[in-house]
Order: structure tokens, then C-alpha cells, then sequence
């Protein structure tokens, strides 16, 4: 039953999927609350200031009784996050949204960096991770990690999507920070963007989400991402020109020289206490195939998702 007297949560509705989200569900009639630091500004979306770093304040606590759903979105997208504030977000923010929210249904954002950076990623099945977050290298997955263990501990009725690399309009991850690294007009991919990965298109991953509510039953980690695997460079390639990045030539660096020079990059820049992970963490994501399994999407979310990146005749 739709109205007043019930609602939905959405945590980090101010950023892009958060706030993909939000605006999906307003569209659907549904009585939405933003909890997040800033007013998301979405029309008719409610806001609710919290940062959920602490506590629940009691406006947010009020909202608890008439809760039927929280679509847990917030987090730091910033790979390069001091490891602390990842952490204070990610895990302990976690913990006081099931704390607040005890009796509604959990959809938990996650991604599929919680499998290990190490192994090889073809066609992976959801039983293949989380990988133990001690074993993570860097912050950005094991809080990925850590806060799914947390969710499927407390709350084990509870839905965990997992998006491969999520892209579209208002991105602010794999694709922006690669047309940021392109010089001259030249990106130089690891192997030169042959191998196959999984993407997930905003609007896939919205779709996944809204059907957490129309199928209640669904719980445990749910791969997300378009239907069939993408050649990297023909992916980066029709994105870019559909986005209007500028428009690049995809040229290739030896992959254990990416990884190589990556390294002594980070290690010289922090010596200078200017260390960026992104660059790092990209290289090493771009490494080999990444590759998912997604019949679970299908078959526990009853959801086609749609081929985006299909080149166009006239591009």
C-alpha cells in the first residue's frame, strides 16, 4: 500500500546513484525521504539532514514506525579516501542505518570490488566473494567488504546488489576519470582495452533496486550489470562520444608496465603527501577480464537489463 502513512529511505541521496534512485521511486508515487547531509533538491523527495557517520538524530528515528524500505546508497566514491573516513561511512554508517531502521526492508548498495583484486574475474557467480577484508590492500573494497558482512550478519533477509562499474549521465567514477588521465588525446589502456568487462548503466541498476520492493523475497548478493560483456575500448569508445568527452584514441601500455609506473607514482606522490589510490586502484581493476555472472538478476529479480554501449552506425 501506497502513501502517507508508509515511506521509503534513501541513504546518499544526493549523489549519483543515490540520487537515481530517489528520483525512480518519487516517480512511482512513492512517499520519499532523503537522509543525507545536503538537500538533494529532488522534487518531491523529502529531505531529512543526517549524517549517518553518527548516530540517528530523532527527526530521523521518528520516520522509523511508517518505514517499509531503505535503500542504503550512501557512501565516498573517492577511491583515494582517507582510510578512516571510508570506514566511519561505509561501516560504522552502516551499522546505525539497520540500527535505526530495525523492522524495514534493506536494500544494500555494494560492488563487485569485494571480490579479490587478484584472482580472475570471468563470469563470476555471487558465491565467489566477499574476499576476507583483511586480505584487501586498499581501504575503498575492504569497506565494501566489511559493511556486507555487517548487513548479511544483522540483517540476513536483506537484498545486497552488487553494480560492476556503474556509468550514465552524472557519473563520477570509471569513465570520467578516464577521460581525465587521456593526454593529448590519447588513452593509454593496460593491453590496450582488449579485455571484456561487465558494465552497469545507471538506469539497470535503478530498474534492480525498484524490484527489491515489487519481489520482498529477494536476499542475498545479486550481481548488477548489462546483459553481455563489453571489449573495454569499444565500450570506452561509444560512451565517450555519446557523453561528449573528448574524443580519444585508444592506444595500449604493457599491463605490467601500467602497473609498474602506477605504483612509483603513488609512492613518489606520497612521499610529497600528495598520493592519489585512484590511479593504482584503476590500473590494477584493468588489469584482466571482469567479467559477472548474472542469473541471479534475472531469476531472483525477474529483470531484463538493457545493452547500452551498442555502437551506433553514425558515431
Amino acid at each position: 500500500m501506497k502513501g502517507h502513512d508508509v515511506a521509503v529511505i534513501v541513504t546518499g541521496a544526493s549523489g549519483f546513484i543515490g540520487g537515481a534512485i530517489a528520483r525512480a521511486l518519487a516517480a512511482r508515487d512513492e512517499t520519499v525521504y532523503a537522509l543525507c547531509r545536503r538537500d538533494p533538491e529532488i522534487p518531491g523527495v523529502n529531505f531529512q539532514a543526517w549524517d549517518i557517520s553518527e548516530q540517528a538524530p530523532a527527526g530521523v528515528r521518528s520516520l522509523a514506525p511508517k518505514v517499509t524500505a531503505v535503500f542504503h546508497c550512501a557512501g565516498i566514491a573517492a577511491v583515494s579516501a582517507p582510510d578512516d573516513e571510508l570506514y566511519k561511512v561505509r561501516v560504522t554508517g552502516t551499522r546505525n542505518v539497520l540500527d535505526a531502521f530495525p523492522k524495514a526492508r534493506i536494500v544494500h548498495l555494494s560492488s563487485t570490488t569485494v571480490y579479490s583484486s587478484n584472482d580472475p574475474h570471468t563470469d563470476l557467480w555471487e558465491e565467489a566473494g566477499p574476499k576476507d577484508p583483511h586480505d584487501f590492500d586498499d581501504a575503498y573494497s575492504k569497506t565494501h567488504a566489511l559493511a556486507e558482512q555487517l548487513v548479511t550478519r544483522i540483517r540476513p533477509d536483506a537484498a545486497i546488489l552488487r553494480p560492476a562499474a556503474v556509468y550514465g549521465p552524472g557519473e563520477t567514477m570509471l569513465m570520467p576519470y578516464l577521460s581525465r588521465v587521456a593526454k593529448k588525446g590519447v588513452l593509454r589502456l593496460p593491453g590496450g582495452g582488449r579485455q571484456k568487462i561487465t558494465l552497469t548503466h545507471v538506469d539497470n541498476l535503478v530498474r534492480a533496486a525498484l524490484s527489491c520492493l515489487d519481489v520482498p523475497s529477494a536476499s542475498g548478493p545479486i550481481n548488477i550489470g548489462d546483459p553481455t560483456p563489453y571489449k573495454l575500448k569499444d565500450a570506452v569508445s561509444t560512451h565517450f562520444a555519446r557523453m561528449g568527452y573528448e574524443p580519444v584514441v585508444i592506444d595500449a601500455i604493457a599491463k605490467d608496465r601500467a602497473l609498474f609506473t602506477a605504483k612509483l607514482g603513488l609512492k613518489v606522490k606520497s612521499f610529497f603527501k600528495r598520493g592519489n589510490r585512484a590511479e593504482l586502484f584503476l590500473v590494477e581493476y584493468l588489469q584482466r577480464d571482469r567479467t559477472y555472472n548474472l542469473t541471479r538478476q534475472q531469476r531472483v529479480l525477474g529483470i531484463s537489463t538493457t545493452q547500452h554501449l551498442i555502437p551506433s552506425r553514425f558515431q
